[in-house]
């Protein structure tokens, strides 16, 4: 899962995004991070939370970044893990490199529809 956080974090700037707070400790079982994210192209100043989701069947002896399946996006702090798995959602297994345009896209829209 580390690669594709710093893959994830790399390409944010690229696509209009900024990260600007990251929560790592304190959280459910079903989140090992929450990025909030804010755009900086125009229109600026949406927010967005980006969740690493984890496998449901991780069990509790999970390290963390383990067992991380996918990023889902959410307008406001997910207070479960339903609403985490918002869209975009981006799965992290065999492929994900492919599926990050996509995902970007669905972002943009995102920022689009605040317009």
């Amino acid at each position: 899962m580390f690669t594709q956080r710093e893959e994830l974090a790399r390409r944010l700037p690229e696509n209009g995004w900024r990260v600007a707070a990251v929560e790592e400790s304190g959280l459910e079982w079903w989140a090992d991070e929450i990025w909030l994210i804010e755009s900086v192209w125009s229109p600026g100043g949406l927010r967005l939370h980006l969740t690493f989701l984890v496998d449901p069947s991780a069990g509790s002896r999970r390290a963390k970044g383990q067992r991380v399946w996918a990023v889902g996006t959410s307008a406001v702090r997910p207070a479960d893990r339903g609403s985490a798995e918002g869209k975009p959602l981006l799965p992290l297994g065999h492929g994900w490199r492919t599926r990050l345009p996509e995902f970007f896209t669905g972002l943009s829209g995102l920022r689009e529809a605040k317009e």
